[in-house]
């Protein structure tokens, strides 16, 4: 490696004027039009009186590795077993001279 120092990358402060972006405060363009900025992220509040009709946590607390075993064999098909070949038996050896 050289020691001479390294230049630093030029970067534009406001680069969509050169790309011809929409801005990044999520202004729709006809250009991009499935841009997703800022302003149309929503608010993401969730209203008071909202109430979790299930609860996966608590699921996964009360599962231990019995009903885990228990569900997997439920779920467990396997193809049947090939019968494993037999050589066949051997033949006496004819005697040597």
């Amino acid at each position: 490696m050289s020691d001479a120092p390294k230049t630093r990358p030029f970067i534009l402060p406001n680069r969509q004027h050169v790309t011809k972006e929409p801005d990044p405060g999520g202004r729709w363009s006809a250009q991009f039009p499935e841009m997703i900025g800022y302003s149309s992220q929503g608010g993401g509040k969730v209203p008071a009186d909202f109430g979790w009709n299930t609860n996966p946590k608590q699921w996964q607390e009360e599962l231990t590795e019995q009903t885990l075993a228990a569900r997997f064999e439920e779920l467990r098909v396997l193809p049947p077993k090939k019968e494993v070949p037999v050589l066949p038996a051997p033949t006496p050896a004819s005697p040597t001279k």
